[in-house]
């Protein structure tokens, strides 16, 4: 797919003050995974991440999964919110020119308030 993989699995995600965050899962339309120099997963982040918060809110708007969010709201049996996820953790083996590949993705992050609280658990080499 030109621009990316979109997941078959889920994005779910542990980081709840996240502008992104629904109910553990990512409403956001693309995620980008920072950690170019990262062996594990405590070198990555979601540099997606953004403080709920209205100004957060508004700054977001434009990488909303809107279908994904409304076919959501319709289903309990899959995941229709899963984001095409960019990372530079290119020693990953999930990192596929700059594209991730797995097929459940976890970020982690529940004390987060910045990106940097964030990581990656689904970093493997």
């Amino acid at each position: 797919m030109k621009g990316g993989i979109n997941m078959s699995g889920r994005l779910s995600c542990s980081a709840t003050d996240c502008v992104n965050n629904i109910n553990s899962l990512c409403s956001a339309n693309t995620i980008h995974v920072g950690g170019m120099n990262a062996h594990t997963s405590g070198g990555t982040q979601c540099d997606t991440f953004a403080e709920k918060g209205f100004k957060n809110a508004v700054a977001n708007m434009g990488n909303m999964n809107v279908v994904g969010e409304i076919k959501q709201l319709f289903t309990n049996s899959s995941v229709e919110m899963s984001p095409q996820i960019k990372c530079d953790a290119v020693r990953c083996v999930h990192n596929a020119d700059r594209l991730c590949n797995a097929n459940n993705i976890q970020i982690y992050g529940p004390a987060a308030a910045t990106s940097e609280g964030t990581q990656c658990e689904t970093f493997a080499d």
